[in-house]
């Protein structure tokens, strides 16, 4: 059986256009958590992991079923986390140089000592 979907005149209405979100009103939305690890690209628990820590923005409404984030400062944390990741980065490998020079002076001198 072969059913043809009905044509559609030419006086379909046509998608509503929302205007721009004021700036002032966007700095105060509340967002949710999956909607802050979804501009994080990250998981929704990465990013509960990252708020427990005190390294992402704590909520301003946490209630049952309803955690959110103030848009402006999630927008925040994500514009500062590169500087935040090229500084740990730099710590990191400052680290781990150090520890591979003292592990290497060691091998030098247990093997000048034998």
């Amino acid at each position: 059986m072969n059913i043809t979907p009905p044509a559609f005149s030419g006086n379909a209405p046509k998608a509503a256009t929302r205007p721009a979100v004021p700036e002032a009103l966007a700095d105060v939305a509340l967002v949710d958590g999956p909607t802050c690890a979804a501009a994080a690209s990250i998981s929704l628990s990465s990013w509960h992991e990252r708020v427990r820590t005190g390294e992402a923005p704590a909520p301003v409404v946490r209630a049952v079923r309803c955690t959110r984030w103030r848009l402006a400062d999630v927008r925040r944390y994500l514009q500062e986390l590169p500087q935040r990741q090229s500084a740990a980065g730099a710590e990191r490998l400052v680290t781990n140089a150090t520890a591979a020079s003292r592990k290497a002076a060691a091998k030098r001198t247990a093997e000048v000592a034998a």
